[in-house]
């Protein structure tokens, strides 16, 4: 017998300003300036582009799901941060752009004694990812847990 799946729908709207630049909004969130990125024309390096948040978004949504399995397990994260890299290139089958590799670096650090432990749920992490299950680009993640 099959489970039967929860449904999670999320809502956006987007407004355009002009140019190469809009406005997204969800319910009661603040508002979130976006633009395309310098590498394009009308970019700009002071907003968030829709490739700055696609990382971004692969980062936090792996470490929401890592302090998930943490939470989880009782242990303790005591820092996290990760950083990401992504290449966008022309795919090979299709000849479109995308993301075809992230490369993310993670740094925890846990309560003492935890780090193993911690280390044991990196690939339950990453498979509960909501975000990084979404995409076709190959996701590395160089996980860094002290403690």
């Amino acid at each position: 017998m099959a489970l039967e799946s929860k449904v999670f729908t999320y809502q956006a709207e987007l407004v355009w300003r002009g140019g190469r630049v809009a406005a997204v909004t969800s319910d009661e969130r603040p508002e979130l300036t976006i633009a395309s990125p310098p590498e394009f024309s009308g970019g700009s390096s002071d907003r968030w582009s829709p490739e700055h948040l696609y990382l971004a978004s692969l980062e936090s949504c792996t470490m929401i799901s890592f302090l998930a399995h943490c939470a989880h397990n009782d242990l303790d994260v005591e820092e996290y941060t990760s950083d990401a890299t992504g290449s966008l290139q022309r795919r090979a089958d299709d000849q479109r752009y995308a993301f075809t590799h992230v490369a993310m670096v993670v740094r925890a650090r846990m309560a003492g004694g935890q780090a193993e432990a911690a280390r044991g749920l990196t690939g339950k992490a990453e498979r509960d990812c909501f975000i990084s299950a979404s995409t076709n680009a190959t996701v590395e993640t160089d996980w860094q847990i002290t403690g």
